[in-house]
């Protein structure tokens, strides 16, 4: 299936930008825990069991690629064939058709016996361990990785909720998750992964909004992201075993005018 936009000028030959499909979900999964697992201050809500922590990434994001309101971007290596980056974003409602189709359904490259354990992986979860959270997508019935404290989690949830709440996130388009393997770090596949769409945003005079960790904040600004708020978690009274204030920043980028 098509992308929405031509890949844009700065995407490296030796790689590739594509939609994931739901062969990519367990390649998917590993990036998101080894992109972000380095920066313990943002992960301080995560289960000390990482195999649990990872098997809750794979739900997700399978859980994610089922909704149309989602739109996943993924970069591979075209020698290897290995995973570079993904990003997550959320469109507007009525902004659907602008962003193009949501994740490829690849039939003929899906592992049918994978995707039944992801789901029942999710519903055995689901079962024994629910908390009512309420996340980007409205309250739900949210499982949480095994092992994890269910307070630390949903309080994390709970304030960037509230930060969505706040500034009308549903309004806007919003990155919710960038990740790169970290063996491909400043190869330039953020970058590609973001500028087509804020292109797309320009076009449709939409705002774009995200949360942005200590490291990815440079990046943004650099793409016209500002700064409006601040979400401050004092990790050594959260966990008692790290120290010092996490922030994370909410960044809103204007559309440019149309030339």
């Amino acid at each position: 299936m098509a992308l929405p936009f031509p890949p844009p000028a700065s995407l490296s030959p030796s790689f590739i930008m594509a939609l994931p499909t739901e062969a990519d979900i367990e390649a998917m999964g590993d990036i998101n825990l080894e992109a972000f697992e380095i920066d313990r201050g943002n992960t301080y809500w995560w289960s000390p069991d990482r195999a649990a922590q990872l098997a809750w990434m794979r739900r997700r994001v399978e859980r994610k690629m089922r909704d149309p309101s989602v739109r996943y971007f993924k970069i591979a290596d075209v020698a290897s064939g290995d995973l570079v980056a993904w990003a997550r974003w959320n469109v507007p409602d009525g902004k659907e058709a602008a962003f193009g189709p949501a994740a490829a359904a690849d039939d003929d490259a899906r592992d049918v016996s994978r995707l039944l354990i992801f789901r029942e992986e999710e519903e055995a979860v689901a079962g024994e361990k629910k908390m009512t959270a309420t996340t980007e997508t409205g309250p739900a019935d949210t499982d949480y990785p095994e092992g994890v404290d269910p307070k630390l989690c949903k309080g994390f949830f709970d304030a960037l909720d509230d930060m969505a709440k706040k500034w009308d996130a549903k309004s806007m388009l919003r990155l919710s998750v960038l990740c790169t393997s970290p063996k491909y770090f400043k190869r330039g596949a953020a970058m590609a992964l973001l500028t087509p769409m804020l292109e797309i945003a320009d076009a449709e005079g939409l705002r774009t909004i995200l949360e942005a960790t200590p490291t990815g904040k440079p990046l943004y600004e650099k793409l016209g992201f500002r700064k409006v708020d601040v979400l401050k978690f004092d990790v050594s009274q959260l966990t008692k075993d790290k120290d010092g204030i996490y922030e994370i920043t909410i960044m809103i980028r204007e559309p440019k005018a149309k030339q």
